[in-house]
């Protein structure tokens, strides 16, 4: 016996072939459209991410300013001028025209600023211009007026659902600033 083994003499065997391997399929998309979708949906992601890291760098304020309120405590002396430092601050955060209101120019720009829905003569809501909120400002200037701690609860949870409902575009509809006035306002000082 020999060592090299002989190919099959068979007739059945005699016409076979070896099984051709068809070409692997590209994972890469061929056609144009495809790419051309592709780069609209990276588009459209790109703008999407951009939006939400947009609202959330402009409304970081309202967390901390949420963050400052809800460690203000009912019980603490000065609750009242506490609650009242962080409002004015947000509202000078939202225009700084607002830095000068105080008594009820305070209060109604307060429900001024505050969510409406529909129209906004007909829905709007008074959250702080009442005799609650009047007492409130009284009790910072004047320490013989005294706030219940049910007051004082209650006008935390206003602040607490003002600010996190308040609305910041009440400029928009005004009169845009001339060039000479913006760079007054990055100056510093009084300007309007």
């Amino acid at each position: 016996m020999s060592g090299v083994p002989t190919p099959p003499s068979t007739y059945i065997l005699r016409e076979l072939h070896d099984v051709a391997v068809p070409p692997s399929v590209s994972w890469y998309p061929q056609t144009i459209g495809w790419k051309i979708l592709a780069a609209v949906a990276l588009i459209a992601l790109v703008y999407v991410a951009y939006r939400l890291a947009q609202q959330w760098w402009c409304n970081r304020y309202r967390q901390e300013a949420l963050l400052t309120i809800s460690q203000i405590k009912p019980s603490d002396k000065g609750m009242p001028k506490a609650l009242f430092s962080v409002l004015k601050i947000v509202l000078i955060h939202v225009d700084s025209r607002n830095a000068k209101l105080f008594d009820t120019a305070f209060l109604r720009k307060l429900d001024a600023l505050y969510l409406q829905t529909g129209d906004s003569q007909a829905n709007s809501q008074v959250v702080f211009n009442d005799e609650l909120s009047k007492r409130w400002l009284q009790s910072i200037v004047d320490p013989s007026v005294m706030l219940t701690n049910e007051e004082r609860v209650t006008l935390i949870a206003r602040a607490k659902n003002w600010v996190s409902e308040h609305r910041c575009d009440a400029q928009k509809g005004t009169t845009k600033k001339s060039p000479l006035l913006k760079r007054k306002a990055n100056q510093g000082g009084q300007h309007e």
